[in-house]
């Protein structure tokens, strides 16, 4: 680091220093950008304190007074040399991120101001206190410099002291995805790491990444190479190598599952991806068993007292309580075809208790649901292909495709809660020490929109003002966190914004981000992203190293040889990386 001072600080009238933001004039042979990191000392009330802080804005100011006086300097014409130079002035804003000591106060004025380095960067964003330090990309340190590793503290990932990731960001800008599935990897890596260093300890970290594909079949190809990735190989292995990691690749062995195609025992057509695909599917039995009958219900039916009534009533005339936990009565049906036909034939003599146009409204929806779900909810046959969620640490994520129901919403959101029920159920009985959940769902608009209340949306409100103290961490993700539940948006401990739009920006939900945070958020990089927690003072400006993974079929590179995303291709050699 440079020692040479950028500038001192200032204080005049209407740049007044406060505990929280002071200003600095720029010496004219220094260059300041925004997101740099600085520093700067003063000698406050006889002991000395260091400031961290992070430019926020960067201002040119000249001497005239307004534009006028600018073009009276070239006597209105732009050809014109005026005998004198300008005496203008750069100045820059700065957010102090953390005081050492600990004082509430601003840095008087004339202190000199310094670029910061990696040691400053740590300090400024406390990352010496963090209890679990994770490192997630670089740290930027203005436009094309970084400040060593932009890291979080898993502590506020993972549960201990919130739990949660959110990441916002528009359509193909945003690189949502890019970051949630890096977050998988990174996090079932250091499973790994702990495995490998902590034998036998019982309070190793142990994950489960159940990840939905909502969007084409995109993510049935994350154990293949990206083709992107590959064309500047050097650079990406470099980015990954700042951060610590010298191997990056695709994701070793997924599981994949796709819905059942209606009347196979196969799961419907997933692109490219012809093979090791499974299929999902719930039988009656299956839905009685795992309680998930109301949630085949929309919001506006299981709401209605009378109606929500009859589906409870049908529910518990359904169910039977073994020491085995619930079953479906064996002397009643026993497939949903075999339910339709019951009730329609025998609804009058039964539930007298609810009259005849609500039995018949809840005989319509129940083949509503049934005809239209045909596949994943199986019709005539006794025992589904029904979703079954591993209760102990995995090496490599679960893929539940979504995208095959995209003409069923319903289904898409029946299946989301079933897992997550399922998870909760697991979490309750507290098997496996230190045991998390990551649950990686994209468009979450679409699953707990902001004026819904139906049972699928209390679920992921109860995950997310719940889920971290039963191992259960969501890493959701969606365009316009405005049109999101709040308590699902405001439990996540930590924000990630990629590019979105100024609209969404002015939202209620953004109220916590500056005016400067806000503006950079509007036009971030695609490999950008500004990361928040609680004990940040402002946002971090990380950069993510690209994905090794393919994001998509089109990036897909040709399929693994031998399994686990090694195509047999060389990989790029320790001198090659030093070389670049």
């Amino acid at each position: 680091m440079s020692r040479t001072a950028l500038g001192r600080v200032a204080a005049p009238p209407e740049h007044e220093s406060t505990s929280g933001v002071f200003y600095f004039w720029v010496d004219r042979d220094q260059s300041v950008e925004r997101t740099q990191i600085v520093t700067t000392k003063s000698t406050v009330a006889g002991r000395e304190v260091a400031f961290v802080g992070i430019v926020q804005e960067v201002y040119r100011r000249s001497r005239q007074k307004d534009v006028g006086e600018e073009a009276a300097r070239f006597d209105g014409r732009s050809a014109e040399t005026p005998p004198f130079a300008s005496e203008g002035v750069t100045y820059a804003e700065v957010a102090i991120l953390r005081t050492d000591p600990v004082a509430h106060t601003p840095p008087t004025e004339e202190s000199e101001v310094f670029l910061g380095d990696e040691v400053a960067a740590a300090k400024g964003y406390g990352m010496d206190r963090m209890g679990q330090r994770f490192d997630v990309g670089l740290l930027r340190n203005g436009g094309t410099e970084f400040a060593g590793r932009a890291a979080i503290d898993l502590d506020f990932l993972l549960g201990k002291n919130g739990g949660h990731l959110n990441v916002n960001g528009i359509a193909g800008l945003g690189t949502k995805s890019t970051l949630l599935l890096s977050m998988n990897w990174l996090l079932l890596r250091e499973a790994k790491r702990q495995r490998e260093e902590k034998q036998g300890d019982p309070k190793r970290l142990q994950v489960v990444p159940v990840i939905f594909n909502v969007k084409n079949f995109d993510l049935f190809f994350i154990d293949r190479w990206n083709t992107e990735y590959r064309k500047e190989e050097l650079a990406h292995r470099e980015d990954w190598r700042r951060m610590g990691v010298d191997e990056p690749r695709p994701f070793d062995m997924p599981r994949y599952f796709a819905p059942q195609a209606k009347g196979l025992s196969t799961p419907v057509q997933t692109g490219g991806r012809t093979t090791d695909v499974l299929p999902y599917s719930w039988s009656l039995a299956d839905v009685i068993e795992q309680e998930l009958f109301s949630f085949l219900f929309s919001e506006e039916d299981v709401y209605d007292p009378n109606f929500g009534g009859l589906v409870g009533e049908m529910e518990e005339y359904l169910t039977s309580e073994t020491a085995a936990g619930r079953k479906l009565r064996k002397d009643g049906p026993q497939t949903f075809a075999d339910l339709l036909d019951w009730f329609r034939d025998e609804r009058d003599s039964l539930f007298m208790d609810f009259v005849k146009a609500t039995k018949g409204k809840l005989l319509r929806r129940l083949k509503y649901i049934v005809q239209e779900g045909d596949g994943v909810l199986v019709r005539k046959e006794p025992k589904g292909n029904a979703l079954k969620i591993p209760s102990v640490g995995q090496d490599s994520p679960i893929v539940i495709d979504l995208y095959g129901l995209h003409g069923t919403p319903s289904l898409q959101r029946f299946v989301v809660a079933a897992v997550f029920h399922q998870i909760q159920q697991i979490q309750s009985a507290k098997q496996v020490a230190n045991l998390k959940y990551l649950i990686t769902l994209d468009e979450l608009n679409r699953f707990a929109p902001k004026d819904s209340s139906d049972p699928i949306t209390q679920k992921l409100e109860t995950i997310a003002s719940e889920g971290r103290s039963q191992g259960i961490i969501l890493f959701g993700a969606q365009q316009q966190a405005s049109l999101v539940k709040p308590r699902v948006i405001e439990n996540a401990a930590i924000r990630a914004i990629g590019r979105s739009g100024t609209l969404e920006l002015g939202a209620e939900v953004w109220k916590f981000l500056g005016p400067s945070a806000r503006s950079a958020a509007s036009q971030l990089q695609p490999e950008e992203k500004l990361l928040y927690q609680p004990s940040f003072r402002e946002p971090m400006l990380a950069k993510i190293p690209f994905p090794p993974f393919a994001l998509s079929e089109n990036d897909a590179d040709s399929p693994p040889a031998t399994g686990g995303g090694d195509q047999g291709l060389p990989p790029v050699s320790s001198a090659d990386l030093d070389a670049f």
